[in-house]
């Protein structure tokens, strides 16, 4: 399937699913809004899940090329599914932890979806590998890991440091029209 759209935001329903978390389709497009991809960006996706993220980067970076890794191997076998499914001939899909499995190489983009507890190491890593006026981004769930990547990205000499916190309902019909709220989800933007 190739997604034939001049748009953002493939709904879920789209992709090859398990249970694995998915990042939702409105969380998707602001998360790619504040990653800035250029045609040619080299970008990290750490924590891949299954793989919305890479695939909607790797179908704005025709030129350049994604690399996504998660130590799931459900979620790696998500995300090579969905890059097939989307015919994307620009991603590298890697099983393995962060930091120590993670690519030595520079990219213009770092998206943080998980870090499994290595918050510290995989900033780190994005402070070493990150190219410079590289972006960073990093969504999470909880407020302590929200204030401990704000923390981490000060730390490291991060500049123009960015939090939002997104709140999305969705509207679903029953006897009535309601609205059913996804999680709250933090999005934190930085500059090397």
């Amino acid at each position: 399937m190739a997604w034939n759209k001049n748009t953002l935001g493939i709904p879920e329903e789209e992709f090859v699913r398990g249970s694995v978390p998915i990042t939702k389709r409105e969380i998707r497009v602001l998360t790619l809004a504040k990653l800035q991809l250029m045609p040619g960006a080299q970008l990290l996706d750490i924590g891949c899940g299954t793989g919305s993220v890479t695939v909607e980067a790797a179908l704005l970076c025709p030129e350049g090329r994604v690399f996504a890794i998660d130590m799931n191997e459900e979620a790696v076998a998500l995300t090579k599914a969905n890059v097939d499914k989307f015919s994307l001939e620009n991603v590298e899909v890697i099983t393995g932890a962060a930091p120590e499995d993670l690519p030595d190489r520079e990219f213009d983009r770092i998206f943080i979806g998980g870090a499994s507890n290595k918050l510290a190491e995989v900033i780190s890593y994005a402070g070493e590998h990150l190219k410079a006026s590289g972006i960073i981004v990093a969504n999470t769930i909880l407020l302590d890991s929200a204030c401990r990547v704000l923390s981490l990205l000060e730390e490291h000499h991060f500049q123009q440091i960015e939090c939002i916190c997104v709140n999305i309902a969705r509207g679903e019909k029953h006897s009535g029209w309601m609205m059913k709220a996804l999680n709250p989800i933090y999005i934190i933007n930085a500059v090397k």
